[in-house]
């Protein structure tokens, strides 16, 4: 079969080893350790990705310090009792004829706690964003942790990888001693650029010194920090040659920001594709014949291939890619690229695994779940399953259970389907939310489920389709409650943004009961109206449930185009055509003047209505699944979905 993108899928050398292709699955925070160790959990993980067509996997970064040990369930690499694990998981990996890499790291400075861990660092200056003054490492403690690097690499070898990357970027440990912005230091290991080069330089040169030539060394740079004194691009390419010229890497790998420009790490939706492939190009260019890795926001084959045929990078690094559709590498080789579950910048993976929780993704139900959930088991018997609601619940169960070998038949009110997901179709910075959409009804098509749109699904209907089981999936209706006072200002749902931009007024209120994406794509229409916009939430912050990459985005925006935040308060009454603010803890009142309306998102009902008269017509198999049972996110109606089409 001649490959769609032949590029991607040549082989490429590695150092002392071949990678059958040039995908690169990057490191990811599992949370899947048990015990800081190697489990069936982990191992059940890497195998999937494997399977999957990934040439290449680096794990997650593997902590080579006691120092540093309190993050995450990390794999403990400086204490020997992990080698036997480490061989399970090489074994699993290469079984699937994938090369497997060890990320070393400390994360120094930065974190991710609300209460203060313990943090080394090059010198004792707080992160902007983590918070902390950190410990400033001794010339012993330096040699300490140079040499838990070493010993870390020798574990990897002892448990069978092909190689180790030292992780030089996104602003942790080895990239705080290279960058001036964290490194202040005035003795051998900070002032100069050779000084601050040093550490890293030390930890690969005793790394070869103590394995040789038969391990991969890989590096992961930072090319650009956006911080005030830190390292630029120029600075970074400055690095990799110096690197390179010292022969001691056999790739660079290569990322961007540190925890002061945390967004850049995981660009989301308000980022175009492939944002900083041009900076990735530009350390390309400097550093000659090795290997480079490029990464962030490539979504699709194509971008991929094309990154290859404009010589920017050799390897293509994924991770939220290969989150949302381990398949990927696999698809685009069998010429089905259409078929990939492409992501959809959310970060509700990040969120997870930076809260200390399991891997998970809004729109893969079995990431981090491969032991409970492997392949859906077809069915023994099949059945006639009537789906009631054609939106992402609906149409995954569908999916699911048409897979298993039921006979399903969707039952949708509207004229298309894709619920809620079609409402953010059209809204700036929240378009790929489509993509779900477009995955989940291609996939009904292909597998025959009957779908029948405008059909209001009454009891009656229901039970003429002689179902066997009802997966209701209807969904939940946004309400707007009524508010004190002289009704001189409309309220509406969130559906009535744009309906609000065409009344008289100068001011628009936004309730923020949602915390979500929703709630972000409501703000962001309202931003367009021509109408100053309040955002009023009860809670600490507005858009408190927002992963932070993607929060920083938005709040940057909001202040950006004039928008008034009122955290800690809600909206009391509407007087003369003014709205009263109070705040929620001290009682302060604010009056906005000249409000075109009040846009209320949050509050819905289920759509839950239908399963009691089901039942009291004999049909006692009803399930409820998503915003029908209980209004939440997109992650809980896809998973609920799921599980409903895996149980009939």
């Amino acid at each position: 079969m001649t490959s769609a993108f032949p590029r991607l899928f040549e082989p490429i050398q590695l150092g002392p080893r071949r990678a059958p292709n040039r995908v690169m699955r990057l490191a990811t925070v599992t949370n899947l350790a048990e015990q800081n160790q190697v489990g069936d959990r982990l191992i059940a993980h890497f195998r999937d990705v494997a399977r999957g067509g990934a040439g290449a996997l680096v794990t997650e970064a593997l902590r080579v310090h006691p120092s540093d040990r309190g993050r995450y369930t990390a794999i403990l690499m400086y204490r020997a009792e992990v080698v036997p694990g480490l061989r399970r998981l090489s074994d699993a990996v290469h079984a699937e004829g994938a090369l497997v890499i060890a990320q070393l790291n400390h994360g120094g400075r930065q974190h991710f706690g609300r209460r203060l861990p313990t943090l080394w660092a090059p010198s004792a200056i707080a992160c902007p964003r983590s918070g902390g003054i950190p410990h400033a490492m001794t010339a012993a403690e330096i040699e300490e942790m140079i040499e838990g690097f070493v010993v870390s690499a020798e574990h990897a070898r002892e448990g069978g990888f092909d190689g180790v990357e030292v992780h030089g970027a996104q602003g942790h440990l080895v990239g705080q001693f290279v960058s001036p912005f964290s490194n202040q230091r005035t003795d051998a290991w900070g002032g100069s650029f050779e000084n601050r080069l040093r550490f890293p330089r030390e930890i690969l040169r005793r790394i070869r010194a103590r394995v040789g030539r038969d391990l991969v060394v890989g590096y992961r740079l930072g090319v650009e920090e956006w911080s005030p004194g830190g390292l630029t691009a120029e600075d970074s390419q400055e690095v990799a040659r110096r690197l390179a010229e010292d022969g001691l890497v056999d790739y660079l790998s290569l990322s961007q920001g540190n925890f002061n420009s945390i967004e850049m790490h995981l660009p989301d939706r308000h980022f175009p594709a492939v944002p900083f492939l041009d900076l990735h190009a530009g350390v390309k260019a400097a550093v000659g014949t090795i290997p480079v890795v490029t990464c962030s926001r490539i979504k699709t084959p194509a971008e991929a291939e094309q990154i290859l045929a404009a010589g920017k990078a050799d390897v293509i690094g994924l991770c939220r890619a290969l989150i949302a559709d381990p398949e990927w590498p696999v698809k685009a080789r069998m010429g089905r690229a259409d078929d990939i579950r492409l992501c959809i910048a959310c970060n509700h993976c990040w969120a997870l695994v930076t809260d200390g929780e399991p891997i998970g993704c809004s729109v893969n139900v079995t990431l981090g779940r491969e032991i409970e959930l492997g392949p859906p088991a077809p069915a023994p018997r099949p059945k006639h399953v009537v789906i009631v609601g054609g939106g992402p619940a609906g149409l995954e169960a569908a999916r699911i259970a048409a897979g298993r070998g039921h006979r399903v038949t969707i039952l949708e009110q509207t004229d298309a389907l894709g619920g809620k997901t079609r409402l953010a179709e059209d809204i700036p910075h929240h378009e790929e939310v489509a993509l779900v959409r477009r995955f989940l009804v291609r996939e009904v098509e292909r597998l025959g489920v009957s779908v029948r749109t405008n059909v209001e699904a009454t009891a009656e209907l229901v039970a003429a389709e002689a179902p066997d089981v009802v997966i209701l999936a209807a969904g939940a209706t946004p309400l707007a409650p009524e508010l004190p006072g002289d009704d001189s200002v409309p309220v509406s749902a969130s559906g009535g943004v744009v309906v609000a931009g065409m009344l008289p007024g100068d001011n628009l209120v936004v309730v923020d009961e949602d915390a979500y994406h929703w709630a972000a794509a409501v703000i962001d229409t309202a931003t367009e109206q021509g109408k100053t916009v309040w955002v009023v939430t009860r809670f600490f912050e507005v858009l408190r449930e927002l992963p932070m990459v993607s929060r920083i985005m938005m709040l940057r925006g909001l202040d950006e185009r004039g928008v008034m935040l009122r955290p800690n308060a809600f909206v009391d009454r509407i007087e003369n055509g003014d709205v009263v603010i109070r705040h929620y803890l001290s009682g302060r009142e604010e009056r906005v003047p000249k409000v075109a309306a009040v846009v209320w998102v949050g509050p819905q009902k289920a759509n839950d209505e239908l399963r009691a008269a089901l039942e009291a017509r004999g049909i006692g198999d009803v399930r409820v699944v998503g915003d029908a049972y209980m209004p939440r996110r997109l992650t809980d109606a896809i998973r609920e979905g799921h599980l409903a089409g895996r149980a009939v």
